[in-house]
């Protein structure tokens, strides 16, 4: 099973009188910043290659502020909390409603969390991203990864109006529609 996974990606952005690039919606909230961290290796804290390992509770693993850390409950809340406002209000934005969406790729954090923002949001499962099983969560790549395979595969092409949808580290969260 992939949890996170290795890419890259870049995305050309150019001038065109048919497709284009919708309004935003973005958003910040520092108060989460240690429910998703490496705590060591920035310039506020170097990395330490002596860092004492703690033992992760419930488990038989180790870890050390060198490594990534997670608060899954808190990282789930904030998510539900915060992605299906930032859908609506992109929408609202835009002019649009769910149902004149072509399709949804959201950041793909994991299968559970984008599965229920779905059905809470009542998105269509025919018209929403999901494909955690090769990649895993790619982080910032995720988006146009999943764009470049609804092209490929031919579920978006010219006409299409996709609404991408990124949360995360920080917390961070932004929104647009993207019109093929």
């Amino acid at each position: 099973r992939t949890v996170f996974g290795d890419a890259a990606a870049g995305v050309i952005i150019s001038h065109s009188d048919e497709e284009g690039i919708g309004e935003f919606v973005f958003g910040t909230d520092g108060s989460g910043y240690k429910n998703l961290i490496v705590p060591n290796g920035g310039l506020r804290h170097r990395y330490a290659p002596k860092a004492p390992e703690q033992q992760v509770p419930g488990t038989d693993s180790v870890r050390t502020d060198n490594h990534l850390y997670m608060n899954g409950p808190e990282i789930f809340n904030f998510t539900i909390d915060v992605v299906p406002g930032t859908v609506n209000d992109v929408l609202q934005k835009n002019r649009l409603s769910i149902d004149e969406i072509d399709y949804f790729v959201f950041h793909q954090a994991n299968k559970f969390i984008i599965n229920y923002l779905r059905k809470k949001m009542k998105i269509p499962e025919n018209k929403f991203f999901i494909d955690l099983k090769e990649t895993g969560n790619t982080v910032s790549s995720s988006i146009p990864i999943g764009l470049k395979k609804l092209q490929d595969s031919g579920a978006v092409g010219k006409g299409s109006k996709v609404l991408i949808c990124g949360f995360g580290v920080g917390y961070s969260w932004a929104a647009t529609i993207l019109k093929f």
